[in-house]
């Protein structure tokens, strides 16, 4: 089925019908109060990523850094990994002069940095990372996504960690952030992504920010006190059954559609 210039939705014809429904009942995430982001991309991993304690630079000059294996387990088990932070809080690259050690630290590795394509494009840029870094962003609390996954992997940081460029976050200022990662780990946000995304070999899925922001989910306020408190116990839990349940009875699902949650849902 294609929309216009709408890509092709990858589905069958019930699959396609909830989607359609959903689509036109609620608002798609970003448009419900969260924002979708990517981590940071270096261009040269083994210039700017370290050990954190190591990394011999100005204390405000790094950040911890959480990487795809720290979540494996379903919950965050930081590795110790930082990242150097080039930047200052508006966004601009600091004044090495300012920063001894870390003037110091980029210039023993500048062979490997001022290589990359955005050091050649602008010299004067050299130390710059590809993308900015924006240190408020590791103290918010936000939901991390691996890029490639057979079944969605939706793991709460409760702040404190910048997430590195393998992993795709989420932040809100109106949703409860656990109750958000109930239903992004329910089959309906897995039948969005299956939808929308190319199943890669071996059946994975790419969890990637376009197809994350075709969710759609209600207003938070639309969600009542008693569905609040389910989903944040699903959520907390891991448990998938409970999610898809407390998904169905927010998206009032009929039994037809809740069996196509899949295997984890309610009604099988």
């Amino acid at each position: 089925m294609v929309n216009g210039s709408e890509p092709w939705l990858l589905a069958s014809t019930a699959q396609l019908a909830l989607i359609q429904r959903l689509e036109s009942q609620h608002p798609a995430l970003e448009q419900a109060g969260c924002v979708v982001g990517i981590g940071v991309a270096t261009g040269a991993d083994k210039a700017f990523i370290g050990d954190y304690e190591s990394l011999a630079v100005e204390s405000d000059r790094k950040l911890p850094l959480v990487t795809t294996r720290d979540i494996q387990t379903g919950e965050v088990v930081w590795s110790g990994q930082g990242v150097i932070n080039p930047f200052d809080i508006n966004g601009g690259l600091v004044d090495l002069r300012e920063y001894p050690k870390l003037a110091r630290y980029l210039e023993e590795r500048r062979g490997l940095i001022a290589k990359r394509h955005c050091a050649l494009k602008k010299p004067g840029n050299w130390y710059r990372t590809i993308d900015r870094i924006w240190p408020a962003l590791a103290g918010k609390s936000k939901l991390l996504i691996p890029d490639i996954k057979g079944e969605a992997h939706v793991v709460y940081e409760p702040g404190g960690l910048y997430p590195h460029h393998n992993l795709y976050y989420v932040t809100s200022d109106t949703w409860d952030l656990r109750a958000l990662q109930a239903l992004l780990l329910s089959g309906i946000a897995k039948l969005f992504v299956a939808c929308y995304s190319t199943r890669m070999r071996g059946g994975y899925l790419r969890f990637q920010a376009q197809y994350l922001r075709r969710i759609r989910i209600p207003y938070w306020h639309e969600v009542s006190a008693t569905l609040r408190q389910e989903l944040v116990q699903a959520a907390v839990s891991r448990n998938i059954v409970a999610c898809n349940k407390a998904a169905s009875a927010l998206y009032n699902l009929n039994e037809e559609e809740r069996h196509l949650l899949g295997e984890n849902g309610e009604s099988e």
